[in-house]
C-alpha cells in the first residue's frame, strides 16, 4: 500500500505543452510533470525564481495522472513583435524598438483542450525528506499563487479536491478519490488512461505503452529547461487488454 494525494483538474481550457518551438505550441491529452509539479510550486508559494526550493519539490514528488475527458482541440493564435537582424546593434532594447522599420511581426499558434478532465496524483520520492503530502493539500486549498492547467489563460473551474489516500496502485487512489469527490466532476465519466513515471505504480495485470517525454523541469529561474523522462501509459476500461507499444 502506498499514500497518494489525489486532485481533480477541471477547466474551461487547459494546454500541456511538451516540444515547443516558436510558431507552434502544442499540447498533450495528457498532463504533463512540469505542469503538475509546477501546480504543486504555485499552491506552496514557491518562486519560479527559487532555484534551490523549486529543485528540491520536484527531487521530493512523483506524480501520475488520469484521464477521463481529453476535451476537444482548439487553436487559438499570437501575434508578437520581434527584431530584425540589423537592428539587433542598438545599445538598449528601448532604442532598437525606437527603430519601427526593422520591426517584424510573426504569428504563433497555441493549442488547448477544451472541456477536458482529469486527476493527477503525487507521492512522495526516496528523496523527499522532510516534505509533507498533507502539507501539499492544505496548500491545494488555499494557495498561495493563481493555480492554472499549463498556462495562465487556464485557471481551473472546479474545485481541486485534495484527498490523502492509500492505494496498492495509482488507479486504486484515483477510483477511490473520484468515489469520494464524484460532485465535482459532476457527470457520470469513465476512467480512461493513466500515466505514471515509475512502472510499478500502475496495474500489474495490464500492459503499458512506454513513450519519451520532454517535461522534467531542470530550471524555471532564467531558462525554462526541462529534461526527458520515460513515462508508462496504461488503458483503462475496454481497451485496457490490448495493451501497447512497449
Amino acid at each position: 500500500m502506498g499514500q497518494w494525494l489525489v486532485i481533480c483538474l477541471r477547466a474551461p481550457l487547459a494546454s500541456f505543452g511538451e516540444n515547443a518551438g516558436n510558431a507552434e505550441r502544442g499540447t498533450s491529452d495528457m498532463p504533463t510533470r512540469s505542469a503538475l509539479i509546477g501546480l504543486a510550486g504555485a499552491a506552496l508559494g514557491i518562486e519560479r525564481t527559487d532555484a534551490a526550493g523549486q529543485a528540491r519539490l520536484a527531487h521530493s514528488l512523483v506524480t501520475a495522472a488520469a484521464l477521463y475527458q481529453r476535451g476537444h482541440p482548439l487553436a487559438d493564435f499570437h501575434t508578437y513583435q520581434s527584431l530584425h537582424q540589423s537592428a539587433k546593434g542598438a545599445a538598449t532594447r528601448a532604442a532598437a524598438l525606437e527603430r519601427t522599420d526593422y520591426l517584424e511581426t510573426s504569428i504563433s499558434r497555441r493549442h488547448y483542450r477544451a472541456g477536458g478532465v482529469w486527476q493527477a496524483a503525487y507521492r512522495l520520492s526516496n528523496a523527499a525528506d522532510d516534505f509533507s503530502l498533507a502539507g501539499l493539500a492544505s496548500a491545494f486549498d488555499a494557495p498561495r499563487f493563481v493555480l492554472y492547467l499549463g498556462r495562465k489563460s487556464c485557471p481551473p473551474s472546479h474545485p481541486l479536491a485534495p484527498r490523502l489516500i492509500e492505494g496498492e496502485t495509482v488507479v486504486d487512489a484515483f477510483r477511490a478519490h473520484f468515489d469520494i469527490v464524484s460532485a465535482t466532476f459532476g457527470e457520470a465519466l469513465s476512467l480512461k488512461a493513466v500515466s505514471v513515471e515509475v512502472r510499478r505504480d500502475g496495474p500489474a495485470s495490464n500492459r503499458p505503452r512506454a513513450h519519451l517525454r520532454q517535461d522534467d523541469p531542470r530550471d524555471r529561474s532564467k531558462r525554462w529547461t526541462f529534461g526527458q523522462r520515460q513515462e508508462w501509459r496504461f488503458a483503462i476500461g475496454p481497451d485496457a487488454g490490448r495493451g501497447g507499444d512497449e
